[in-house]
């Protein structure tokens, strides 16, 4: 099916076409693998928005086309559009040549020919056929009570937060840049340190510098301490993304960190401008947000690829009612791109159906947590492979690349 998100009716020219007709009208599409969308600036306007119609429209698997005005063309537009797997584009001025739109149609282009704007840092990936994968989200194994665990039953009224929403239908998704966002419910659940597990999976697997650790400007700054980053810059010469829009990175273990400015204070959300930030330089195939326990916008949240909303085993905080409407509101809004996970999970938690789709990552040994926070590093994932094991299978692998480039 082709999509026209473009000011004139041309499905008298292209048969069977369904023309779009205003911005609303394409958030509110849901495309199929074939699809073929040709957006145009003139009718979704805003940036943002055209970068959330994008992402989703290449999740789902359709080729997208994007039209825009001769003012808006830059190199660095044309480097957003092929990090997002959009190599087919084209700007014009007073007068759009519908021949060129033809071809466009007919003619889908490769990385080979807009090669001057794939980033090198992905161009292993990029080179090849696209690649389509197939996104499970396997139901977690429970195992069976024991003896010696029958005895614990848990001595709290057990909350009624419901069921999380049930898994999403598989579906073929094609290969591209996965935007992840970690976040809690209450302090301390240990967000921050999944994501940091989560970065060294993610990057155990991948080359180099393919993962990306954007710490959220909400919260309080942690990461520029954690990793004694002011041995590598002085922090008065980090630049941050708030500053300019462009900001820093900084390499620690392969992994390029984001971290906020030490001594940062700030409460607002930035919603659009880091969506902004992210698809600018969304251009290695995993990039992960650090929220902690602070509400996102919900702009964020609709353009990742997961959301990974941690929990920890703390009876008292799941005994509280407000903390519960939260989570059946995210999993009623984001179900389908959303896993559960259970931290410092232990055989007393007694949850039966509560979570019966979540990950399970058990306590692991404080001494080596706390060696790799005093040593400014990650912790090390390849002493808990088997602790890990859940979360590399539901969160990690879904998300790579069936293959890669050599």
């Amino acid at each position: 099916m082709l999509y026209l998100a473009f000011p004139a009716d041309l499905r008298e020219r292209y048969a069977e076409s369904t023309w779009l007709v205003y911005d609303k009208q394409v958030l509110e599409t849901s495309f199929a693998p074939g699809d073929i969308l040709l957006l145009s600036s003139w009718v979704v306007p805003h940036r943002a928005e055209q970068l959330q119609v994008i992402h989703r429209a290449r999740q789902e698997g359709a080729r997208v086309i994007f039209v825009g005005s001769k003012e808006d063309e830059t190199d660095e537009w044309k480097r957003q559009l092929c990090a997002l797997g959009v190599y087919d584009f084209a700007f014009f001025g007073d007068e759009v040549v519908l021949s060129v739109l033809d071809d466009l149609i007919e003619h889908p282009r490769t990385p080979l020919d807009v090669r001057a704007y794939v980033d090198e840092t992905v161009w292993h990936l990029a080179r090849e056929d696209p690649v389509v994968v197939e996104v499970e989200t396997p139901k977690a194994d429970v195992d069976e009570p024991t003896q010696d665990e029958a005895p614990f039953r848990p001595r709290w009224r057990r909350p009624r937060w419901g069921k999380p929403s049930p898994p999403a239908p598989e579906r073929l998704q094609v290969v591209q840049p996965r935007l992840v966002v970690v976040l809690g419910l209450w302090p301390r659940a240990g967000v921050t340190t999944i994501t940091y597990l989560l970065a060294q999976l993610f990057a155990k697997q991948l080359p180099t510098r393919s993962v990306a650790c954007i710490e959220h400007p909400r919260p309080w700054p942690r990461m520029w301490d954690y990793f004694q980053l002011d041995a590598r810059m002085p922090a008065e010469n980090y630049r941050h993304w708030t500053a300019d829009g462009v900001g820093q990175e900084i390499e620690v273990d392969g992994v390029d960190l984001v971290p906020l400015p030490p001594g940062w204070i700030g409460s607002a959300d930035y919603g659009q401008p880091m969506v902004q930030y992210i698809f600018r330089h969304m251009r290695k195939p995993v990039t992960l947000v650090d929220v902690g326990a602070q509400a996102p916008s919900e702009m964020l949240l609709g353009v990742a690829d997961r959301i990974v909303c941690v929990l920890d085993c703390d009876p008292t905080f799941l005994s509280i009612a407000e903390l519960g409407n939260q989570y059946r509101a995210l999993t009623a809004k984001y179900g389908e791109s959303m896993v559960t996970v259970l931290n410092k999970w232990t055989r007393y938690a007694h949850y039966g159906d509560l979570f019966e789709d979540a990950v399970r990552v058990p306590y692991l040994a404080p001494e080596m947590m706390q060696q790799a926070l005093w040593a400014g590093q990650f912790p090390d994932v390849s002493a808990w492979v088997s602790e890990l094991h859940e979360l590399t299978e539901r969160v990690v692998k879904p998300l790579l690349p069936a293959r890669l480039g050599g």
